[in-house]
């Protein structure tokens, strides 16, 4: 195949969104003389993924471009910023950024692939890719699109017969799962899907309007897409239209900058688009304003003035500072969002995947020290061979932090002043997100950040003792309820963990982390000395006086022949010892009878069980301990705990396979299920350590993670 030489996920070689192909399919239906339908992607109410209108005059029907307009095409003539206009659909976020893009011919043809038409070889289906968490995914959709009382329900074109955009919506939503997965959202989702770029916001009120113009112009002439919005209050004001013309709560594309003579004044501009494709400012500068009357008509001309309604305008720097709350910023490139001025600079990236499990890996934040630590976290070692002086970013407040708020918001903890005083870092960009939350049914962010810790002179597993001992020296910021959270970072040559989480514990979720790091630097995962492994202490306790004489007792009420204990006979025993709540299962006492050396008889001595009930105390001990709210049961945050309390210390791969193996997916463990992990921990130890080297080379946890799913 031609793509077999390119990595697959590359634009080159995207994933192929439902397995669809698109050369394959388009022949296929070419070949056979008839129009595509795409069976992935119904063209009924589920794939809008709204109830229905009953209203008969709000009949959605389904219709391919042709037979909405005669002269229908993909684009008519080039693309442009006044493009796209709004349907029905709460996704101005969405078309904004696809605005940007257009102004970029080169990443438009990543998304929107030049050879598409609706004239020669069509054939009713067409392909689009958009970036996934560090992949190009190419999706397939036929060109039935979703039409009520003649017109287009959703993105159309201000040309009537131009469908390339109501096309690229519905492959997104069909990528997202529905339509309705695209109301709500922030610019920069669509702007790194369309680019796989990293984006970030910038407050307006965090510089003089002169200077936000410069930067502006810079971002721009560096080909990064740009967006703004003015922020809603309340969600009442969300849509509603200022005096000056401009949407609360809505998002604009920023297309240009410039700047004009008035009266021998530099005037300062700054262009704007309204996906609206209507509602335009009526400020100064605004198209019809008398302003432009005192300008030469070159100028004009230059600036390509629109005296129309086609939601494209002009608005001088100051106003536009006045009016807006938040630039967003998509830079294809990390050299536009490193300070440095290094032309020559060039990047290295690490991409990690992984997942938030519920009593397992979902930790929360820091506020939560109790299972913070259990949340994933990935070791970066980081060394530069030429590294830079740079200023520090103002760091924020870390809003999870009791005893940071305590001491008045202490910004940042001794080993990052230290950094600032050395003054030579390292560059790090680094981006969190969350994956897949959109192809929900309602789309929900959890509020996420991520936290950097410094690995130094540690020996030892990254324990609760770890990260409660220490602040980190580097962060997102504040939790944000986005799919993705970015931050430069500066840090000294060293190594570190990257810690990812939610705000709250115990909610689910996968996540996609991704760093880059200046070339010289090698970033990369590393086991240091301090990486948890699988460690095991038999921990022998002298029989109870008291349990002698029970153990005792049963055996002569049992009378047994062999002087011997079935699995029923010593379940019997033992839930006679045990609390009520904490009796065992017939299961569970057979687990425990086949892991004594019982000479192929399946039954306890007096010594063995005498053993077992003694253990089995202990274990119970140990659960009512860990047991925080004497619910009967543990959450693995409080099995991990357990499990080091009865010598037993494990990595956090090794406890959730423990959980799926004995916690059935529950989100609480019975005793008895506790008390099945230490037995069969137990037992895979002694196992391994009579291995040979040879199969001891895979190491402990390796070996562990094999066989405990058996």
């Amino acid at each position: 195949m031609a793509n077999s030489k390119f990595k697959l996920g590359s634009i080159e070689n995207p994933v192929k969104f439902e397995d669809q192909d698109y050369k394959s399919l388009r022949d296929a239906s070419l070949k056979s003389g008839s129009l595509f339908c795409d069976t992935t992607f119904l063209a009924d109410q589920s794939s809008i993924g709204m109830p229905e209108d009953p209203n008969p005059d709000n009949e959605v029907t389904w219709l391919r471009p042709k037979e909405i307009c005669d002269n229908a095409v993909f684009v008519e003539g080039t693309t442009g910023t006044t493009d796209i206009c709004q349907g029905q659909l709460g996704n101005c976020w969405l078309l904004a950024a696809l605005s940007c893009l257009t102004m970029h011919p080169k990443l438009f043809a990543k998304v929107v692939p030049s050879e598409q038409r609706l004239t020669d070889g069509y054939a009713g289906i067409f392909h689009f890719r958009f970036w996934q968490y560090g992949e190009w995914v190419e999706v397939v959709v036929d060109d039935r699109l979703p039409v009520r009382a003649g017109r287009l329900l959703f993105s159309y074109s201000r040309s009537k017969n131009e469908f390339w955009s109501a096309l690229v919506e519905k492959a997104y939503a069909k990528l997202m799962g529905y339509y309705s997965s695209l109301k709500g959202g922030n610019i920069s989702e669509g702007m790194e899907d369309f680019t796989g770029g990293i984006a970030y916001s910038q407050l307006v009120s965090a510089y003089k309007p002169p200077v936000l113009w410069r930067q502006l112009t810079a971002a721009l002439s560096r080909g990064t897409l740009l967006s703004c919005f003015i922020q809603a209050k309340t969600w009442r004001e969300i849509g509603t239209v200022t005096p000056e013309g401009l949407v609360r709560g809505h998002a604009y594309a920023i297309t240009d900058t410039d700047k004009v003579l008035k009266d021998s004044t530099e005037v300062l501009l700054v262009r704007l688009r309204n996906p609206w494709g209507f509602v335009e400012y009526r400020g100064p500068w605004s198209d019809k304003c008398k302003d432009w009357e005192k300008i030469d008509k070159a100028e004009i001309e230059r600036l390509e003035l629109k005296k129309v309604e086609d939601g494209e305008f002009w608005i001088a720097v100051e106003a536009f500072s006045s009016f807006f709350d938040l630039v967003e910023l998509c830079s294809v490139k990390p050299d536009s969002l490193s300070s440095s001025t290094d032309p020559a600079a060039s990047w290295s990236l690490t991409e990690y995947e992984g997942s938030w499990v519920p009593g397992c890996s979902a930790g929360g934040s820091r506020r939560y020290r109790r299972s913070f630590w259990k949340n994933p976290h990935f070791q970066l070692s980081l060394t530069a061979a030429d590294v830079e002086k740079e200023e520090d970013e103002e760091d924020e407040e870390d809003d999870d932090d009791e005893d940071d708020a305590k001491a008045g918001g202490a910004a940042l903890s001794a080993a990052a002043q230290k950094q600032k005083e050395k003054g030579k870092k390292c560059t790090l960009l680094v981006e969190l997100m969350q994956r897949d939350r959109r192809s929900q049914r309602k789309v929900r962010f959890l509020y996420i950040a991520f936290h950097i810790y410094k690995v130094e002179n540690h020996v030892g597993s990254l324990n609760q003792a770890f990260f409660s001992s220490r602040k980190p020296v580097g962060r997102s910021g504040k939790y944000q309820g986005m799919r993705g959270v970015y931050k430069r970072v500066l840090l000294e040559p060293g190594n570190y963990v990257i810690v990812p989480s939610t705000y709250r514990p115990n909610q689910p979720g996968d996540f996609f982390l991704r760093i880059y790091a200046k070339t010289g630097n090698t970033l990369g995962h590393e086991e240091f000395t301090c990486s948890t492994n699988f460690l095991m202490t038999v921990m022998s306790n002298p029989p109870l006086p008291e349990d002698q004489i029970r153990v005792d007792n049963w055996f002569d009420q049992e009378d047994a022949s062999d002087d011997r204990l079935d699995a029923a006979a010593f379940m019997r025993l033992v839930n006679s010892v045990l609390e009520k709540d904490y009796h065992l299962p017939l299961e569970t006492c057979r687990q425990l009878v086949l892991g004594q050396d019982t000479k192929g008889k399946a039954r306890l001595d007096r010594t063995q069980a005498l053993k077992l009930v003694t253990s089995l105390r202990n274990l119970q001990s140990t659960f009512l301990e860990h047991d925080e709210d004497s619910s009967g049961t543990m959450s693995p945050f409080e099995l991990t705990e357990a499990l080091n309390a009865s010598g037993i210390e494990c990595d956090s791969e090794v406890v959730k396979v423990l959980w799926e193996r004995f916690g059935s997916g529950e989100i609480h463990l019975p005793f008895h299920g506790f008390v099945s992990c230490v037995t069969r921990l137990r037992a895979l130890h002694e196992l391994y350590e009579s291995e040979s080297p040879e199969q001891k080379k895979q190491g402990l946890n390796t070996w562990l993670l094999r066989l405990l799913a058996l």
